[in-house]
């Protein structure tokens, strides 16, 4: 089944334009992603007074002079499109003139611009509803930004007494929806074996891992699910044997390599979230990218120890929702241009570089502080798909002074990925960087 997605502060400004005693109208063009027919929601063109013919209560009438106008644009840009009107009387259905109007233009629209898809979309009461022009068939609308509104069909209770507790928690709905997701964790080491535990507990139906390393023996003391009889197994292997231990039903689909590769973005384009559990800063920027360019929102996981000499000087944390609406990991200074550009270079080109720093001094690390965090992006990701009423999206944590603070949520407006300008919905259209660096 074909899927809309748009942006939460798209659907908000839409809501805000058009908002009126008669119908009001706009354009939606889109990218055409096609994992999963998905149709990301690119940019958004409100009609204005003369781009009508007429406009009531009950019904609106573009004028040819603007349909002609929006689709040679989607032809020569290569975008689908969708006819967006309002229902200000609050008829939350298609009408009978509205299935008239589309027949009547179906032709035309398909002759205008004959290699795109178009849609047909009601705005009513803030929600949006779908179809294909002028032949009825139902569309999904999925809503990506600080909060997720997913497309799910009726709700079925999940008949299971493991998951009674958090039914008395967040409801019958919120257990469904957890059933339904598909969740990715790219790294599988001691942040994200972690993250599968917690998912898995929590009734996730099917999960997307994605991780190119072996446990090692310094790896016992953090990845959950590994013994010694683990060390020389994939991580990926590790996770889904813990995962398929504490819920047999879950699916699991796995990658074992690098997450910057066209594998594993074909996985990842399938899910309805991510979760950032790598502290390789090319393989971060390049999911901090994707989450803004096919609206699949993600949670970044990060720790850091300090300490010399066996004395801790610091432990902290962060975790970060990455969605319309919300700073990239760009804005909010998470990534490190020097170790980009470490990351990317050769063995060769390191020996070389009197400014390389050797790579890679062993950080210190504590399943203590892993879960704690992990823990925190766990409740902000039910805060999003779920009723729970969690409203932080970008924390950090402080362990020696046992602080947690709450940063601002709000995109920067001239940021090239998650700004007014940046590149929400492009989907296919543009190339992810890195993708041809084969980085771990």
């Amino acid at each position: 089944m074909s899927e809309l997605v748009i942006s939460l502060p798209a659907l908000r400004a839409l809501n805000e334009l058009l908002a009126a005693d008669v119908e009001r109208g706009a354009v939606l063009f889109l990218r055409a992603d096609s994992v999963g027919e998905r149709y990301l929601v690119r940019e958004v063109l409100p009609a204005k007074e003369g781009d009508y013919l007429n406009a009531s209560s009950c019904e609106i009438t573009f004028a040819p002079e603007f349909l002609t106008r929006v689709t040679r644009r989607a032809r020569e840009m290569g975008f689908s499109l969708a006819m967006l009107h309002t229902h200000p009387a609050g008829f939350a259905r298609f009408s009978t003139t509205d299935d008239e109007t589309e027949l009547g233009l179906a032709d035309f629209m398909h002759e205008r611009n004959p290699a795109g898809e178009t849609f047909s979309v009601v705005l009513c009461d803030g929600h949006l509803i779908a179809r294909k022009f002028g032949v009825r068939d139902r569309v999904s609308v999925r809503v990506v930004g600080e909060d997720v509104m997913l497309p799910l069909p009726a709700l079925e209770a999940v008949a299971d007494d493991r998951y009674d507790r958090q039914v008395r928690a967040f409801g019958e709905d919120g257990q469904s929806i957890l059933s339904q997701l598909t969740v990715a964790i790219v790294g599988l080491g001691g942040t994200g074996s972690v993250a599968a535990q917690q998912l898995a507990h929590l009734g996730v139906g099917t999960f997307v891992l994605v991780d190119s390393d072996t446990v090692e023996d310094t790896n016992l003391n953090r990845v959950v699910g590994a013994s010694e009889g683990a060390v020389g197994m994939s991580k990926v292997a590790v996770a889904s044997n813990m995962i398929r231990g504490i819920n047999p039903k879950a699916g699991i689909h796995s990658h074992t390599g690098s997450v910057i590769s066209h594998a594993a973005l074909g996985l990842l384009r399938s899910t309805d979230c991510v979760f950032i559990c790598t502290d390789s800063h090319v393989s971060r920027a390049f999911l901090s990218e994707f989450a803004y360019q096919y609206l699949i929102p993600a949670f970044d996981v990060g720790v850091s120890i300090t300490a010399n000499n066996g004395l801790v000087e610091a432990m902290t944390g962060r975790t970060q929702m990455l969605a319309p609406g919300l700073p990239c990991l760009i804005c909010s200074g998470a990534l490190n241009s020097q170790r980009i550009r470490e990351e990317l270079m050769t063995d060769e080109q390191r020996a070389a570089d009197p400014y390389f720093n050797h790579g890679g001094v062993k950080q210190p690390a504590v399943i203590s502080l892993n879960s704690t965090m992990v823990s925190m992006a766990v409740t902000m990701f039910l805060g999003a798909f779920t009723k729970v009423p969690a409203r932080g999206r970008w924390q950090s944590y402080d362990a020696i002074r046992g602080t947690v603070r709450l940063f601002s949520t709000k995109a920067q407006a001239d940021c090239g990925v998650c700004g007014t300008e940046g590149i929400s919905g492009e989907g296919e259209a543009r190339e992810l960087p890195f993708l041809s660096a084969e980085v771990q």
